[in-house]
């Protein structure tokens, strides 16, 4: 009994080294493409807001950058930059992808010039006459490179989460391939323990039989085939074998099948989290200004819907909300662009009672009408306005998001129906946030549901958001 039981044990080594050595190999490239997303998100976070900060010291109170931390106790902005720029050289070379890497390059060249910005700036804060000029360069130079560095970790962050996606299909592929291997070596070992044991003694033939039968059944796909008539000594030693070899074979395909759920959840997760409010920065300056002129209830107004927009975007980590949630996301998005742009925007939003208390995947619809206010109205120049506009289309939704703006060339139009249907942003950046869209909405409702833009220049752009009906406790 003993060649029977090495026949089977070898056999069982290899294919759980094999596993054992895919799932290390996976965890390691996982863990270092999360070590770099997370690397990039605390930058992504603070980063701008640091150095907006205390640029915007340096030139209210003619402070020097040599004596920023002395006399404001902040950190100065060499340092942050100093900072930065190691950790994004790091990056450029650990980076999974190569336009992961590419594009942590294209923020080490930003970070250069927002230190060449910060010099200029630096040689005339001191300098009577130039206050007005460093503000300017402030919000023209600063402000914009940094903002141009916050949206370039999220495209790193974005082409990191596709790596992940690849690392998942290859995962996937290689479990296959391993579960046939094991399938086929297993009924192998089988009718070789088979032949073993029928030949040491034709008066166990009753216990080979069972033991084949149940080989075939586990090779059939029924892993929780287990052998529980052991018979004489030898042949209990073989059935207790097989059991051990068929409970960590089967657990040992769960951790696998736990493992690729776990990385589609991140890879959702990280491509939701792409989608992130940049108009924080102006909303804070806002109510400081409003406190400054005393107008408090105006200021309390704005903080109430920042209070509003940030508590749906966090959702008690919820992945989907109604209808009703999202809507009121996107009032208290637009009341607070009101306080910026209240002489040429103007809004509507129509939610039908009876479709309020429906889910949609959380933040589908703001990048939309955020692309709808800066590339529509904004660039009108005159008063427009946003509808948002939620019908009932049979067994599914249809949320069609209209502006007045001031539209899209054919071939922008073409590029963004490009971008949106493929899931990826245009070399250029644009329609970034709608294509994470498309790409979310796809991968949890299907093929067939996503966005759908026509545009015509100078008339207006109008998206259309389709998604199945999914209900939830009526409101």
């Amino acid at each position: 009994m003993g060649l029977i039981i090495a026949s089977l044990f070898v056999p069982y080594a290899v294919i759980v080294g094999i596993l054992l050595y895919s799932l290390n190999t996976f965890y390691s490239e996982y863990n270092r493409i999360g070590d770099n997303i997370v690397i990039a998100n605390k930058y992504n976070v603070e980063f701008k807001e640091d150095m907006d900060a205390v640029m915007y010291q340096m030139v209210i109170r003619a402070i020097s950058k040599d004596a920023v931390e002395e006399k404001l106790g902040m950190k100065g902005p060499d340092a942050l930059i100093y900072e930065a720029q190691n950790d994004f050289t790091s990056l450029k070379s650990t980076s999974y992808s190569r336009q992961a890497s590419d594009t942590a390059g294209s923020i080490l060249n930003l970070l250069n010039t927002l230190g060449d910005r910060v010099d200029d700036i630096n040689l005339t804060v001191k300098q009577s006459g130039y206050y007005d000029e460093n503000m300017l360069s402030l919000d023209t130079n600063i402000r914009i490179i940094t903002q141009l560095i916050q949206e370039r970790i999220s495209e790193y962050n974005y082409y990191e989460a596709e790596s992940l996606a690849q690392i998942r299909k290859d995962l996937s592929a290689r479990v296959d391939f391993i579960i046939r291997l094991t399938i086929f070596l297993f009924i192998v070992v089988t009718v070789v323990s088979l032949t073993l044991a029928y030949s040491v003694s034709r008066s166990i033939s009753s216990s080979v039989e069972e033991l084949r039968r149940l080989a075939e059944e586990y090779g059939m796909g029924n892993f929780d085939a287990r052998a529980y008539d052991f018979g004489d000594v030898e042949f209990s030693v073989l059935n207790e074998t097989f059991n051990s070899m068929a409970s960590q074979t089967q657990e040992l395909i769960e951790n696998v099948r736990q493992a690729e759920i776990g990385a589609r959840d991140l890879e959702l997760k990280l491509l939701q989290a792409q989608i992130n409010p940049h108009f924080l920065y102006n909303t804070l300056d806002n109510i400081i200004w409003l406190v400054e002129a005393d107008r408090k209830e105006d200021a309390e107004n704005i903080v109430t819907y920042l209070s509003q927009f940030f508590r749906t975007t966090l959702s008690g980590g919820r992945d989907f909300i109604t209808l009703k949630e999202e809507f009121n996301h996107i009032k208290a998005y637009l009341r607070i662009q009101e306080f910026r742009y209240r002489d040429i925007l103007s809004f509507e939003l129509k939610l039908p009672e009876e479709l309020s208390g429906y889910l949609i995947i959380k933040m589908a619809l703001q990048p939309i009408v955020e692309n709808a206010l800066y590339h529509g109205i904004k660039y009108k120049r005159s008063m427009g306005k946003i509808t948002v506009c939620a019908s009932d289309a049979g067994d599914n939704i249809s949320i069609v998001v209209t502006d007045d703006g001031i539209g899209m060339e054919a071939d922008e139009l073409s590029d963004l129906r490009i971008a949106v249907s493929e899931g990826h942003p245009n070399p250029d950046d644009s329609g970034f946030g709608m294509a994470n869209v498309s790409e979310r909405l796809r991968m949890n409702y299907g093929e067939s549901y996503g966005l759908f833009v026509e545009s015509e220049y100078g008339a207006g752009t109008t998206v259309e958001i389709l998604i199945p009906k999914r209900a939830t406790t009526r409101l």
